[in-house]
């Protein structure tokens, strides 16, 4: 999916970067996530210092209170997980604040309607469907 950034509102949620400190929380609420996306990766050791060294991990706070946690960079938001019932819209757009150039682009799978749903309502559409086939090891 993909939206231009200026249709994307502004919001008052900030964005405070995952650093050496914060990585292990990330991690947890990550991979506490994960479990309920389909063929969804496990956030392993190697992965999350790859995601540290990147700089592309981020929480979403308002007032002291954690909405929820992404990951972006550029001009494509690579995941998001809300935190609090309803925080999604939030934390979508305090990432689109932050990416550069004048779009931005996401996937999401065909089968996650609630994600589709918000993510429409923000203001993306639909520009490409990718087809991937996963392997069970």
């Amino acid at each position: 999916m993909q939206a231009s950034t200026d249709v994307i509102d502004r919001t008052d949620a900030c964005l405070f970067p995952v650093t050496e400190q914060s990585l292990s929380r990330f991690v947890e609420i990550y991979n506490r996530k994960i479990v309920h996306i389909s063929n969804g990766a496990w956030m392993d050791r190697q992965a999350s210092e790859k995601l540290l060294r990147d700089g592309n991990g981020y929480f979403i706070h308002r007032d002291g209170t954690l909405l929820g946690i992404a990951m972006a960079a550029g001009e494509k938001i690579d995941w998001v997980a809300s935190v609090q019932p309803g925080a999604g819209t939030d934390v979508v757009r305090a990432l689109c604040n932050v990416l550069s150039g004048e779009t931005v682009a996401l996937e999401v799978a065909s089968t996650n309607r609630k994600a589709i749903d918000l993510y429409e309502s923000l203001g993306f559409a639909v520009v490409q469907e990718i087809c991937r086939w996963y392997c069970v090891l």
